[in-house]
């Protein structure tokens, strides 16, 4: 097993989720200028919270004694900070470390960069990704095209609506006062169901199959463990299929470190419930099918049990009867590593909510979504991958399925776009052969999800943080 020996220096909220009821994130725009960068750096490093301060800011007397940390709040007085540093704003701070960046081709060029098609064709990630219509970029409000670009990514975590308010108010200040262009900051919150688990805007219980880190003890993660090196950089992976091109070797300041993708996403949640048939035990079940759980986070699987929804297949489900195929946890998950390699594609998600509470009886079109964070090794083989190859590929899973030679009935079958992120219909027809998207079921269409906003960080180590911010060359 690969003991993480650097956890105690790897940023919190990667290891161990942060926590608290209240998050913000704040983009910071270094205006070109290194020394002053740099100085708010050295200042901010000595703020930024590690994995032991995660663990230290919970409350209660039972530290380190075991106790699970599910339902622990932080200390009332407890702020966690990390910083995320883009392409562009590692490059300011020292420009030599270009040539270790430029290998981890997504970060490089960023959420708004050029990619490559499945043909090889040039394109751009937004095309590939479904930004496009109403997720265009220039419709966002943090990392569009226009101004100037995002060089750092705070986020900030606190359990008090007063302790989060002030500890956003003075980032925003020690940035500005350092000469740095404060350019978005936005706060969520938490929002839970009667069951006290945590929910996001469509009502489903949320955050339920998080994986675990081989070496690393986390009880709140309860879902499969995977190898360190699918979340953080410099320890072995997830064994790969030898026809998979290798992950690029991280340069030694980089060990330890966590790619981060930061994705502001809107939900129509008043369009999502009118799709599903409004309100009743009816529109229960449809939204439960489009989801792949029910709104408490009951598998729709017979084999999984109340004590554990993480423990089963879909093994014996095929064709789709009990979890249709293109649900979303299906296809973002599907729980068979020897056919679709996914313990290779998961990531780490610290995401929280923003906007007021949905209420089923009384409708409204307020702004309202998820803050979407997670953490990963390769944006490509995580965040990317998932969007691109499973979310709206129409033919998958059966695809994957058939070609692993399961021979399903109709080899030709079309399973449907992910109903929660993926394409609408008026997109599918903008990207996909009208033969296809003719015979894709109603209810697995997207658009009920809106891109507003994206940014790839990395997180350093804290002892990279200060190398980083001082005059020595990376090297």
């Amino acid at each position: 097993m690969a003991i993480l020996t650097d956890a105690p220096k790897i940023q919190g909220n990667i290891l161990l989720p942060f926590g608290g009821r209240y998050q913000a994130f704040v983009t910071l725009s270094f205006r070109s200028d290194r020394s002053a960068a740099r100085a708010w750096l050295r200042e901010a490093a000595a703020r930024v919270a590690s994995t032991d301060d995660v663990e230290r800011a919970l409350d209660g007397d039972d530290q380190g004694q075991g106790r699970a940390r599910r339902g622990r709040r932080l200390k009332q007085t407890a702020v966690l900070l990390n910083v995320g540093l883009t392409a562009t704003g590692l490059t300011l701070l020292h420009q030599e470390v270009a040539s270790d960046l430029a290998p981890f081709d997504a970060f490089w060029r960023g959420p708004l960069g050029t990619r490559l098609d499945a043909d090889g064709r040039l394109t751009t990630a937004p095309a590939l990704l479904g930004d496009t219509g109403d997720s265009d970029p220039a419709n966002w409000v943090v990392g569009k095209p226009a101004g100037a670009p995002v060089d750092a990514l705070l986020t900030l975590a606190a359990d008090d609506a007063g302790t989060i308010r002030d500890a956003l108010r003075d980032e925003r200040r020690l940035a500005e006062d350092a000469g740095l262009a404060v350019l978005w900051s936005e706060q969520g919150e938490v929002r839970r169901n009667e069951g006290n688990r945590r929910v996001e805007h469509f009502g489903f219980a949320d955050g339920i199959s998080q994986p675990g880190v081989r070496g690393f003890s986390d009880p709140e993660q309860s879902g499969t463990v995977i190898a360190p090196g699918e979340f953080v950089l410099g320890y072995p992976g997830e064994r790969r299929p030898q026809n998979w091109a290798p992950r690029p070797t991280p340069a030694s300041w980089m060990r330890g470190g966590s790619f981060q993708v930061f994705r502001r996403m809107n939900q129509d949640a008043a369009g999502w419930w009118r799709r599903m048939g409004g309100s009743g035990a009816e529109a229960d079940s449809a939204a439960a099918k489009a989801l792949g759980r029910s709104l408490d986070g009951a598998s729709l699987e017979p084999g999984a049990t109340p004590e554990n929804q993480n423990k089963f297949t879909y093994g014996d489900d095929e064709s789709g009867r009990h979890t249709p195929l293109y649900a979303h946890i299906r296809k973002m998950n599907p729980r068979e590593d020897d056919v679709f390699r996914d313990r290779g594609h998961k990531m780490l998600r610290r995401g929280i909510t923003f906007g007021p509470a949905f209420d089923r009886e009384r409708p409204d079109d307020r702004e309202r979504g998820i803050l979407f964070n997670a953490y990963v090794a390769s944006i490509e083989d995580q965040f990317e991958f998932l969007l691109r190859h499973w979310a709206n590929e129409p033919r998958f899973p059966t695809s994957a399925l058939n070609a692993y030679g399961r021979s399903l009935a109709d080899k030709d079958r079309i399973d449907g776009l992910d109903p929660v992120v993926g394409l609408s219909e008026k997109q599918a027809r903008e990207r996909l052969p009208q033969d296809v998207v003719d015979r894709i079921p109603r209810q697995a269409f997207g658009g009920f999800v809106t891109t507003t906003g994206c940014v790839y960080a990395f997180a350093p180590t804290l002892p990279a943080l200060r190398q980083l911010a001082g005059e020595a060359p990376i090297g």
